[in-house]
């Protein structure tokens, strides 16, 4: 008895440090954006993007807009999914706006952000994200679809970063 509950702890634990090492994976992947980015928004000019690592490169910190008005995104690990928690300008009072992957098995050719919850967002009719898809091309290129939602109406953004 005591060897098959040995065993069933050695696949759990091996279970579990595969999903780790495997969100871990995609994660990297993030990290490799660090640096500073532009992109062309029709209707809106140039926006700049700066990611940089932080907290002892335990979070990705991504700041877009331009120097009058932007906007900073905290990317984290949180056990095999990618937690991105958005603190949004479209508001007056501005909210926080958490979106999260699904169960990440390996690395990818693109992560996909859903709605997860909303901190100070006094209306769910008022604007904020609802979904991010990141997809990085190469070195020097990523894209980013960021989709906002306003009186239940959405509106996607397209952004084609390039390194400076």
């Amino acid at each position: 008895m005591r060897t098959l509950m040995l065993i069933a702890t050695l696949a759990l634990c091996a279970n579990v440090a595969s999903s780790e090492l495997s969100s871990s994976d995609a994660f990297e992947q993030l990290k490799t954006l660090a640096g500073e980015w532009q992109a062309d928004l029709p209707g809106f000019g140039k926006l700049t993007n700066s990611v940089r690592l932080v907290s002892n490169g335990k979070a990705v910190e991504e700041t877009i807009g331009t120097p009058a008005d932007n906007e900073v995104s905290i990317y984290t690990r949180d056990n095999n999914r990618i937690l991105l928690t958005h603190f949004c300008a479209l508001t007056p009072d501005g909210h926080q706006v958490r979106l999260e992957t699904a169960p990440i098995n390996g690395t990818l050719d693109s992560l996909t952000f859903v709605f997860r919850d909303v901190t100070n967002l006094h209306s769910h009719a008022a604007p904020h994200m609802r979904r991010v898809i990141m997809k990085i091309t190469d070195h020097d290129h990523f894209t980013e679809k960021w989709t906002k939602t306003e009186n239940g109406k959405d509106t996607v953004f397209d952004l084609n970063f390039v390194r400076r």
